[in-house]
């Protein structure tokens, strides 16, 4: 059986969350004869059937454990990947949601350019923290994710996506050498990656603002030695931002997100 889209979903510690975001690919306006696989690739180790809801039409769900526990998100993704038929990869984690006709526009996208994006809105407490994009909204470019730096969740033909990193930020990296390799690439208008933000979030850790330079740093190096110069500049520039952030965040005892938002709004 053919598959038209593979949904890839890093399951870590979402027994409260993941009915939520599976729900929200149930609930997509999407023409069901699409054959649509959701793979959840757990890494946790912990059992997810009982949580997991009746699927609409043409769309099933496949558990893939890791080789470990918190092997972390580049680790299962990449497993993900090497069990997906679908042509078309998108990407959810555990703790989002997608907004009702992200998926419809998403796929037609990516159909028409082999990737597509969506403007990323950030949630806390169900309250809108900010929404994340762009300079131009109707496309996102290289230069957007040093400028701007939010996490974007690409849509793309599988035979495009590199191998994820296994370091923090792999998602970021590998939207850079994405992006790399086209100017820009349009963005789905009017509806969104709705990313929330949790009590555990990765960017609520101690010590968070230090391992993503650690890990920006990694990239900046890497993408130097390959020559991919456009890349090794956003990650720079991310390390000037990340550094901005660590000030703002002693006066003022608020998240990453928060910041951007109100760095965005001056």
């Amino acid at each position: 059986m053919k598959i038209n889209i593979s949904i890839i979903i890093p399951v870590y510690r979402a027994v409260n969350t993941l009915r939520k975001s599976l729900n929200s690919i149930n609930n997509q306006n999407i023409d069901l004869e699409k054959k649509i696989e959701i793979i959840l690739v757990i890494d946790d180790g912990k059992k997810y059937n009982g949580i997991v809801p009746k699927f609409n039409k043409n769309m099933s769900i496949r558990f893939v454990k890791t080789n470990g526990i918190k092997t972390g998100p580049g680790n299962a993704r990449n497993i993900g990947l090497s069990k997906a038929r679908g042509e078309y990869i998108g990407f959810l984690d555990a703790d989002d949601e997608w907004s009702e006709n992200y998926l419809k526009k998403m796929y037609e996208l990516a159909k028409k350019n082999g990737l597509s994006f969506a403007p990323t809105r950030v949630y806390k407490n169900n309250e809108l923290i900010g929404e994340f994009n762009g300079k131009n909204k109707k496309y996102l470019s290289i230069n957007d994710i040093g400028e701007i730096p939010c996490s974007y969740h690409p849509f793309v033909k599988k035979n495009l996506i590199n191998k994820f990193e296994n370091h923090r930020s792999q998602d970021v990296y590998n939207t850079a050498i994405l992006l790399n390799k086209k100017n820009k690439v349009e963005v789905i208008q009017n509806d969104y990656y709705k990313l929330n933000i949790q009590k555990e979030s990765v960017t609520k850790e101690k010590g968070f603002s230090i391992k993503i330079d650690q890990a920006y740093k990694i990239y900046q190096v890497k993408s130097l030695k390959m020559k991919n110069l456009k890349v090794s500049k956003i990650f720079a520039l991310r390390r000037i931002k990340n550094k901005k952030y660590m000030e703002w965040a002693q006066k003022n005892k608020k998240g990453f997100y928060e910041y951007l938002s109100e760095e965005k709004n001056e």
